[in-house]
Formats: structure tokens, C-alpha cells, sequence
């Protein structure tokens, strides 16, 4: 009955790309972003772009593109459009290898859009077979009660271009449902973007439930805040309370209520990011909150929870040509037998499938990354990136090194290119080089 009712609930709830967010991996936004020149090359290197960014892009895009990023951008704030764009080379590492990326929008009406794409090349640069081939596909619906998005597709809410503490596309995407509204709370409160998602799935063999919601709001041209929170859970008691109750407050009226005081059925993260705009610069900074300990008294004094917390600062500069420099320092801390994204219950860890729903720097690291895009020419794209991971305690053991990645591309042709991508990465018991020679085509 419980599981019914939340099935049937969250056929009425997704999550949305909003201004002040930074694009997933795979977003068709990337896709549809490249323009003219040395531009062009740019999906191939991963790069993700902020969406303030892609506003101001698209209107340097040709009239058919550029309604298209607005639309994925605006919702019906901006006129239906349908387009397509993406990339497909070979490469020869151990065998030849084909490879792409494609993803674009499709207007069924003005208030109703199919958004999809479709990528292999991630799974070849990151070697993960996990990682599905339909990254994204899934239905927008612009209603008068808000934005709803219906499908499979990443989640990535805020944080850096590293990726973000609480959601990222780490994972895999997730088959979800979500709902965004704009709330307007008077005078003095302002106007907040409201935004939930909820999810379930099979894990172990047995369901798993991931629920999170978010308050953004700009307080000014170049401020910017967010409150999130979310669980996963591998029970679901009194299913629509939860969509109403803070979730935290849910998970402690539950287990008094069915659990005599237990929580290892349900898992807690909270998170609070800040953004500052000064004309072509970014500084952010992001704090996770996991496994908060609650108050003695609303475990009747009997249980306590180890604080776990992860924390990512960074600045980023805009360079001429779109080009861009961004360093961040990621941080995650906690009790040395659990550390944050894991869980008493390892059931419930902040993990979905081969890795973790929120920032890649894990459990229990520091991480340093530094990336450079700039074009050194009107048909040449050069991508430097560097990652340095240590231990931030002695325990849980986890693995650490550095890495370098360096992406170089030419236009041969008003769409072919040709380019090479390598990658060393050093850890402690080894160390390995890879070389990615592609020649592909732009459409």
C-alpha cells in the first residue's frame, strides 16, 4: 500500500535545469552550444558550460540553434524549437573503436517538449561500461502548477564544474520524475525556485528510494544561495508524508513511530551553496551535510549519528575566445568507520550503481582540480586538466593519486577534425598512460 501510494505520487513530480546551475556531461546544452570555429570542438572535451553562460551564447548561435538552447534553457519562456547536434569519431587504443555523442530537443507543443541524448564517448574516455548509452529522454510539461520533467537524465544541482556535493552526473543518469515553481514569498522573502525529485529503483535485489529537494534564490545580480536536502531509504512508511514533511523530521517521526527509534533504514544530506558573480568571475562554494546528528532528545537520549560533511570552494575566470580557468578544492571528512557518502547501513550509501550520486572526490578525500580551455586558434581547441587526490584521514582506506588530461583538436574541414586525447594517471601500486587519436565529424 505504501509503495503504491508512492508510485502514484510520483507520476505528479522532476528536476530542472535552471539559471545559476552548470550543465550535466552529456546535456544536450553542450551539444547545442558549439559554435563557429575552434568553439566547435568543444563537446569533445567534456566541457560543461554555468547556464548564464549559454543564455548569453545563444544569441551568437545561428536563429534555428540558438531558439533551440533557449528553449532547453527557458522552458516555454521561449518559442518550441527542434534541434539536433553532436559528434562521431574513431579511435584506435587496443582496437578501433567508434564512438559519439548526440542529443537535441523536439517541440511536440508550446507546452511540451522531448529532450534526449545519446553518448558512448564518456564510457570510452572514463572506462565505464556502466554508464548507459540514452543518457537522457525524457518529456518537459509546462503547466500552470509548474515545470515537470518525465524521463531518464542526469542530476546536477549547482556546485562546481568538478561536479557538485549533494546531486552530480557522477552516476549514472536516473530514470526520475521532478517538479520545479517559482514561489513568491512577499516583499521582503523575494521570489524562491522551489524543486523536487523523487525516485525508485532496485538495489541489492530489494527497492531503494532517493528523494531531494531544493530553495534557490538570486538575491541580487551577482549573489546567488540554495538549500537542498535528500535521502535514500530502503523503506518508505506513510510514502506521501514525505512529500510534504522536511525530510529530516519524516525520518525521525517514522522511526519512533514503526522503528522503535532506528534510522539505519534511512539515510539524511543537507546542503548550502553560494555563488558570487563579478563580471567575467565565479566564486562558489558548497557544503554537504551527511548523516547530521540530531538533537539527544529526539532519540529519547538513546541514539547518536556520527557527523560526516564534504566541502568544495572554487573560482573561475572567463578568458577571450570562451575560453576558461576554473580551480576547486573538494573536501569530504566523517567518522573514520563510515565517512561521508557511505552509511551504517551500506545498503543506503549515497550511491547509485558504479558510483556516487554527489561529487567524485568520494568518501574521505581531498581533491584539487585545475582545468584550462582556450582556443589557440579560429580551428584549434587545446583542453588542460588536472586532478590531485589524498587522504583526509587514515581510515576508510580509499584510492588516491594524481592525473593529467590533455585535449587537443584541429578542424580539418568546415565539420571533420581530428584530435588526440591523453591521459596519465599515477596512484600509489600504478601508473597508466592512454592515447585516444580521433577523426570524427561535427553535425
Amino acid at each position: 500500500m505504501r509503495v503504491a501510494c508512492f508510485v502514484a505520487l510520483i507520476t505528479l513530480t522532476v528536476t530542472c535545469v535552471q539559471a545559476g546551475d552548470i550543465t550535466a556531461i552529456n546535456a544536450p546544452e553542450n551539444l547545442l552550444s558549439a559554435r563557429a570555429g575552434a568553439l566547435r570542438l568543444a563537446p569533445l572535451t567534456q566541457r560543461v558550460w554555468h547556464t548564464t553562460d549559454l543564455l548569453r551564447v545563444a544569441d551568437n548561435l545561428a536563429e534555428e540553434r540558438g531558439n533551440a538552447l533557449r528553449r532547453l534553457l527557458l522552458g516555454d519562456n521561449a518559442d518550441p524549437a527542434t534541434a539536433v547536434s553532436g559528434f562521431v569519431f574513431a579511435t584506435a587504443e587496443d582496437n578501433l573503436r567508434v564512438a559519439g555523442r548526440m542529443g537535441g530537443i523536439v517541440s511536440l507543443s508550446r507546452h511540451a517538449d522531448f529532450v534526449c541524448s545519446i553518448d558512448t564517448a564518456r564510457s570510452l574516455y572514463e572506462q565505464r561500461p556502466l554508464l548507459p548509452w540514452v543518457d537522457t529522454a525524457q518529456i518537459r510539461l509546462y503547466t500552470s502548477l509548474g515545470e515537470w520533467r518525465i524521463g531518464q537524465a542526469p542530476l546536477r544541482w549547482g556546485g562546481g564544474y568538478s561536479g557538485a556535493m549533494l546531486l552530480s552526473d557522477t552516476a549514472p543518469p536516473l530514470a526520475h520524475i521532478g517538479y520545479r515553481k517559482d514561489w513568491h514569498l512577499g516583499k521582503r522573502l523575494g521570489t524562491w525556485q522551489f524543486e523536487q525529485m523523487a525516485t525508485t529503483f532496485e538495489e541489492g535485489g530489494t527497492k531503494r528510494y532517493v528523494m531531494a529537494r531544493r530553495l534557490r534564490r538570486e538575491l541580487s545580480d551577482r549573489w546567488e544561495v540554495s538549500f537542498a536536502e535528500a535521502f535514500k531509504s530502503s523503506k518508505l512508511p506513510d510514502g506521501l508524508t514525505a512529500f510534504v514533511l522536511p525530510f529530516y523530521l519524516y525520518q525521525h517521526v517514522s522511526s519512533r513511530r514503526y522503528y522503535d527509534g532506528k534510522d539505519e533504514w534511512f539515510n539524511y544530506l543537507a546542503d548550502i551553496q553560494v555563488r558570487y558573480r563579478a563580471g567575467n568571475r565565479q566564486v562558489y562554494a558548497e557544503m554537504l551535510l551527511d548523516d547530521l546528528q540530531a538533537p539527544r532528545w529526539l532519540t529519547r537520549f538513546r541514539y547518536t549519528t556520527p557527523r560526516n560533511t564534504g566541502v568544495l570552494v572554487g573560482f573561475r575566470q572567463t578568458l577571450p575566445s570562451e575560453g576558461q580557468i576554473m580551480v576547486e578544492v573538494a573536501h569530504t571528512d566523517g567518522a573514520p568507520s563510515v565517512g561521508t557518502y557511505n552509511y551504517k547501513n551500506p545498503l543506503n550509501r549515497w550511491r547509485y550503481r558504479d558510483a556516487v550520486l554527489g561529487h567524485p572526490v568520494g568518501t574521505n578525500r581531498d581533491m584539487l582540480y585545475v582545468r584550462l580551455d582556450t582556443p589557440i586558434s579560429q580551428r584549434a581547441n587545446l583542453v588542460i586538466e588536472y586532478t590531485t587526490t589524498r587522504m583526509a584521514n587514515a581510515h576508510p582506506e580509499v584510492p588516491v593519486g594524481k592525473e593529467w588530461i590533455i585535449y587537443l583538436h584541429q578542424l580539418l574541414g568546415e565539420s571533420s577534425f581530428a584530435g588526440v586525447r591523453f591521459q596519465h594517471s599515477n596512484s600509489k601500486d600504478d601508473s597508466t598512460t592512454r592515447w585516444l587519436i580521433q577523426i570524427g565529424h561535427l553535425f
